[in-house]
């Protein structure tokens, strides 16, 4: 294993490609099981009112309280389903990712089944052959309406359509007559090709579902990779300066501040440890940042092992500076334990500068040079300082970039 990649690096991308699959798979299951809880009110309703007819045109064949029973029993088993579709759609996206949806949509879609097939044996009047091929003629059509419904996991269909089908079927092989012989085999082969189309019709919204996902997790790396930095997870210059721009004129916020950081002798690390453990100090870094973070706060990775970290609060004015020293004195004791690096334990300092500043009124770019001269005058002062800015580390300086210029103009 080449000794440039560390342990943290490699376990990262291992998960990341072991989870490519697996998450693929997930969330393909969970959009059909959505468009499964989505449209069944449609077959649930026309189901009831189908069973309904049924009832009136059995009504002089069958005993009223067997028919009364059976409608009884489907309109319970109906109402029951539509509460778990309520139940699953009011439920978060987290929830409705649990394999219990789809066991008890499976489990209600037999139950119905075989209470729809019950009706093939309580109803079947082999005496009154237009009342056995209205029979016949609902169960086939309720068991096609299931084909285009629940067809998005199709074994689930097999759940519905043998329940269905196979008493009725029994009931026309071993009535003895001849018509109905032929009426079960023409039954047996209608309910063969429903089969076959519910798969097909399944593969096809899989397919369908699976290039929706695999685009959409295609625009949500495209914009990771625009928007995060790849080594720490956290957002890069881009995007914080697009939500430093936002929040800057957004007036619900009264007062806030802009931290800009490094480490001290970070340099050093990557000379004498290598740099992967750099690599490994700066993701450990945009852990403890994190953790600093409230409600509405933001951390980014500009470069290097340059940080910065935008947040803002609703107190008055009075009482900013009391607020950003206790959230700066958070930020550094954070920051400043020793951080476990290629089995040592190593003591890394932040150099902090930070500015406060009310949002309106305020330019970034004005933002991030005052955190950043506040930054470069805690280095000054030595490791492991923190300074606010002030108005004369911006006239100190100017005062200082013409000297500098002929030094940065030799050394290009």
């Amino acid at each position: 294993m080449p000794q440039f990649f560390s342990a943290t690096i490699l376990s990262g991308l291992r998960r990341r490609f072991e989870r490519d699959d697996s998450d693929m798979a997930c969330g393909l299951t969970s959009e059909k099981v959505r468009i499964l809880y989505s449209n069944l009110w449609q077959p649930v309703y026309a189901g009831i009112l189908g069973a309904v007819l049924l009832v009136s045109i059995m009504w002089e064949v069958v005993v009223p309280s067997v028919l009364i029973s059976w409608l009884v029993a489907i309109i319970a088993i109906s109402l029951f389903r539509l509460r778990l579709a309520s139940l699953y759609l009011q439920s978060d996206a987290t929830s409705q990712a649990h394999p219990k949806w789809i066991f008890w949509f499976a489990c209600t879609v037999l139950v119905a089944g075989c209470v729809w097939g019950t009706a093939g044996v309580l109803m079947f009047a082999p005496e009154r052959p237009e009342y056995v091929a209205a029979l016949a003629i609902t169960l086939s059509g309720v068991a096609a309406g299931s084909v285009t419904m629940i067809s998005a996991i199709w074994w689930i269909v097999i759940l519905f359509l043998l329940p269905i089908g196979l008493p009725l079927q029994w009931m026309f092989l071993t009535s003895g007559v001849p018509t109905h012989t032929m009426m079960g085999i023409i039954m047996m082969v209608f309910l063969g090709l429903l089969i076959v189309t519910s798969r097909r019709l399944g593969l096809i919204i899989h397919d369908n579902i699976s290039l929706r996902v695999s685009m959409a997790a295609r625009e949500a790396t495209i914009y990771r990779q625009a928007n995060y930095d790849a080594l720490t997870d956290l957002p890069n210059r881009r995007m914080f300066i697009e939500r430093l721009e936002t929040l800057c004129a957004d007036e619900k916020y009264t007062s806030g501040l802009l931290l800009f950081m490094d480490l001290d002798r970070f340099k050093l690390i990557n000379d004498t440890l290598g740099h992967a453990a750099g690599d490994d100090l700066l993701i450990q870094v945009a852990r403890r940042l994190e953790s600093c973070l409230q409600k509405g706060d933001m951390a980014a990775r500009l470069s290097g092992d340059e940080f910065v970290l935008l947040a803002f609060n609703t107190t008055t004015a009075q009482s900013l500076d009391d607020w950003a020293e206790a959230y700066m004195q958070g930020v550094q004791d954070a920051l400043s334990g020793a951080y476990r690096l290629e089995n040592h334990w190593v003591n890394v300092t932040p150099s902090i500068g930070y500015t406060c500043f009310h949002p309106c009124g305020h330019h970034r770019d004005d933002l991030l040079k005052e955190a950043d001269l506040a930054m470069c005058q805690a280095k000054m002062g030595g490791r492991a300082q923190r300074r606010r800015y002030q108005p004369w580390m911006l006239k100190e300086a100017q005062k200082l970039a013409p000297f500098r210029a002929p030094a940065e103009d030799s050394t290009s």
